[in-house]
């Protein structure tokens, strides 16, 4: 180490040069770098996630985009004929219709539709065209006549129930059949999501904006559409970061003595960005929401390493007036305090790595990958470049000051009031822990949630689409999908799968209406395949002679084959039953419409749905986003603390033997380690108490304030010891501490809390909550250091003089 540190002081423009070296390499791989523009990209391979692969293999798949048409009634002819409009102007737009689900005259549906249709049969017409169909929308004249035709549809015992309740799905769950009066309904546009994420992509915005052509009001939901407004979001990012540069730039002002100092460390900063997105670019990692926040962490962390390495320099710089001197004796006392806080920081960052989350893996690995490259460029870039502008200034007389003056300010002085009483110093600690340990209680009790507009902007038409949807419909944006593979042609078959579906009836996270669970499934849906062939009707007579809905117990497998074959002649056939290589039918699938809070609840769901499906003599396969999701949350909460666990182990393990070594003091190590675990205690608590969710962002945030926070006491440690070696009295050790490295500690914990404060300005609920949460633990974080700790030396390690 000393070596090294002789070589830099002794040959600043080699370690210049060595690092313009560097910095080439990994600037040719910035070339490679790509945006992540799929919201898919964030879920982990889980099995459940091949189940859904085959799912679209097998059965085909398709992609559900959603129009809300808002007003004050929608059940009016005015409202009526923009939902035509809106159909009519999708269904001419040629890439739009090219896009559509087979069949393509029932891929867009609507209640104006369903009223409509229901219209025309009652005046002969069984099957309409679109545009005959859209004509009939707008022959409606008043609300009356909508009453009217609505009640007769609901009351018409010719009308089987499943599609009495399907047409309910346009309508918010609070509508009052009685009053017929509703400010929200929608359009529904099933897509074939065969087609390449960029066509479905480029077909979502199309539909939203012929929507919005006709009524500026609608809101449109799809996941690809999504994704799109995902990338929009990251641009968002672009000015916090410009605002950060700004303000962090004011506090260098501020706090160095010349612009030299400023010009360095914003080049250090730019270097660091460098280095660390070559690394993404050679490693052919695509850069996301939370890897877009990167730069910003190097903007507030890499500014404290090099106010640590400035202000050093120049108080070694009044003792000695010599540059390499100066250089030398900073890089040989504050390295090793860099060097601790570097090792730390990147444990805190790193130990994301072990989340199955990718984006958390790659946010981990690049942020403690920059930290490095920080500390690398703070231990040459910048005190060589500050060396060399100095010896081109040999002929200046650097002003000497041999004695450290002991500065006492008002803050200073009540705090040596404190630790000077040691019953007060006890009561303290005692509130201290009291708060930290309860919090660790609560914190782990925690339970990982996912939103999926989290990321993004609270402002955007998209989010409010997702809330409306899954707030106020009975029929929200979660999907679970059960595939169940057997022999479809034995009767038995059929009487434990009718027993399990109404097993669902009951389930707490199934959206049930009227007493039953919201299922698609080939018996649920009979109904619509009758009115695509009318041989579906004679064929399920003969499977279901009572009518009751149920296959009967004495069908025969040549009856059951002969229904099943007509199901899967017609258009949807195909989406909802498999049939293998030699014609047999052996597999099908239930769709399930869930409130799981995408995967909040989702392990409680699965086990319904596995103990409601138990007693089937199939193969039964669960899967769909809450499924998945309700993995990844666990794995997230199990990330978290398994992250924070670690970085906890490595410092009471490293800080021991570092201090051990440098100090003989492992006590003193073991003491420095603690304010990061009440840190921790202290920021559950505060989670908890603001009702600050446990999600994909802040479940990083303990890990990265242990990373961060421990940088604070290690400085505040170091200082301590070294004024301790020289005989300095409790009273001086602590004062000077505070005062100088004090500064340096405020300073740095200022940046970090402007560079992540600006996250509170960008509308993105994820961004806002993890940066509240870290703004928290920094500000936790430095309490400690210069309070916590200090109690502790106090009472523990240097009980006074």
């Amino acid at each position: 180490m000393q070596k090294i540190v002789k070589w830099i002081a002794f040959h600043p423009k080699s370690a210049i040069a060595l690092v313009l070296v560097i910095t080439l390499i990994f600037t040719s791989f910035t070339a490679n770098l790509q945006e992540e523009t799929s919201l898919e990209s964030l879920f982990p391979n889980y099995p459940e996630v091949g189940i859904m692969e085959d799912i679209q293999n097998d059965f085909g798949n398709q992609e559900p985009v959603i129009i809300l048409i808002r007003g004050e009634d929608v059940l009016t002819p005015e409202y009526f004929r923009k939902t035509a409009d809106i159909t009519e102007k999708i269904w001419k737009d040629a890439i739009i219709n090219s896009a559509l689900m087979e069949p393509k005259d029932e891929s867009i549906t609507s209640l104006p539709e369903f009223l409509a249709v229901y219209q025309l049969s009652l005046k002969g017409n069984f099957n309409p065209s679109k545009e005959q169909v859209l004509e009939e929308i707008r022959s409606f004249v008043s609300k009356d006549e909508i009453i009217r035709t609505f009640n007769a549809f609901l009351e018409d015992p010719n009308v089987p129930q499943v599609m009495k309740d399907y047409v309910l799905v346009f309508l918010p769950k609070t509508f009052d059949g009685d009053v017929m009066k509703s400010n929200k309904m929608v359009i529904y546009i099933s897509l074939d999501a065969a087609l390449s994420n960029g066509e479905l992509e480029k077909t979502e915005l199309r539909i939203e904006s012929t929507a919005k052509s006709v009524d500026a009001k609608t809101l449109t939901y799809g996941f690809k559409l999504l994704n799109y407004y995902y990338v929009k979001t990251e641009e968002r990012l672009i000015p916090a970061f410009l605002i950060a540069l700004i303000l962090i730039l004011a506090l260098m002002i501020l706090n160095f003595k010349g612009l030299s100092d400023v010009a360095i460390s914003l080049t250090t900063l730019f270097l660091a960005m460098l280095w660390t997105f070559g690394l993404a670019g050679l490693l052919g990692w695509k850069i996301d929401v939370m890897a877009g926040m990167v730069p910003i962490l190097i903007l507030g962390l890499g500014i404290d390493f090099s106010f640590h390495v400035l202000m050093n320099y120049r108080e070694k710089l009044k003792e000695t007036s010599d540059p390499k001197k100066s250089a030398y004796l900073v890089l040989s006392t504050v390295g090793i305090a860099l060097l601790l806080a570097m090792v730390t920081t990147v444990v805190g960052f790193s130990s994301n790595g072990i989340s199955k989350i990718p984006s958390m893996r790659h946010f981990g690995f690049l942020s403690a990958f920059s930290i490095l490259a920080i500390f690398v460029l703070n231990l040459t870039f910048v005190p060589a470049m500050r060396e060399l502008l100095d010896l081109r200034k040999a002929k200046r007389q650097f002003k000497t000051s041999k004695k450290r003056e002991l500065v006492k300010n008002g803050v200073i002085k009540r705090l040596l009031w404190l630790i000077k009483k040691p019953s007060i110093v006890v009561i303290f600690l005692i509130i201290i822990f009291g708060v930290a340990l309860p919090g660790w209680v609560l914190g782990f009790g925690m339970k990982a949630s996912y939103d999926p507009t989290g990321e993004l902007a609270t402002d955007l038409d998209i989010t409010k689409a997702h809330d409306i949807l899954n707030e106020e419909f009975d029929v929200g944006t979660e999907t679970v999908f059960i595939r169940v593979d057997g022999k479809l042609t034995d009767p038995k078959f059929w009487e434990e799968l009718e027993k399990a579906v109404e097993n669902m009836n009951d389930d707490k996270y199934v959206v049930v209406y009227d007493g039953k669970a919201r299922v698609e499934w080939i018996l649920s849906l009979v109904p619509f395949f009758t009115m695509e062939d009318q041989r579906v009707a004679g064929a399920y007579i003969l499977v279901d002679k009572n009518r009751d809905g149920k296959i009967d117990g004495d069908v025969t497998p040549a009856e059951l084959k002969a229904f099943l074959s007509a199901l899967y002649e017609t258009p949807m056939g195909k989406y909802y039953l498999h049939k293998d290589e030699n014609g047999n039918f052996d597999g099908l699938i239930i769709r399930v419409a869930t409130r799981t809070k995408l995967g909040y609840h989702g392990k409680k769901l699965l086990e319904e749905l596995k103990e409601d499906f138990k007693a089937i003599n199939a193969n039964v396969s669960f899967t769909g986003m809450p499924i998945i999701w309700a993995r990844g949350l666990d794995d997230i909460r199990d990330s978290m603390a398994n992250s924070i666990f670690l970085c906890l182990a490595f410092a009471f393990i490293v800080l021991p033997i570092a201090f051990g070594l440098f100090h003989r003091s492992l006590f003193l190590g073991f003491l420095t380690a603690l304010p990061p675990f009440i840190t921790i205690g202290w920021l559950f608590m505060t989670m908890k108490f603001l009702g600050i969710p446990l999600n994909m962002m802040t479940a990083m945030v303990g890990a990265i304030i242990v990373g961060i926070g421990i940088d604070y006491p290690i400085h505040i440690a170091n200082r301590w010891a070294l004024e301790r070696k020289e005989g300095k009295t409790l009273e001086e050790c602590y004062a000077i501490s505070l005062s100088s490295t004090g500064k340096e500690v405020l300073y740095s914990a200022l940046t970090t809390l402007v560079a992540f404060g600006v996250f509170i300005l960008i509308p993105i609920p994820v961004i806002t909550q993890f940066a509240i949460t870290t703004l928290f633990g920094l500000i936790y974080s430095f309490v400690g250091a210069v309070l916590t700790l200090p109690l502790l030396l106090r009472l523990f390690w240097h009980r006074g003089d």
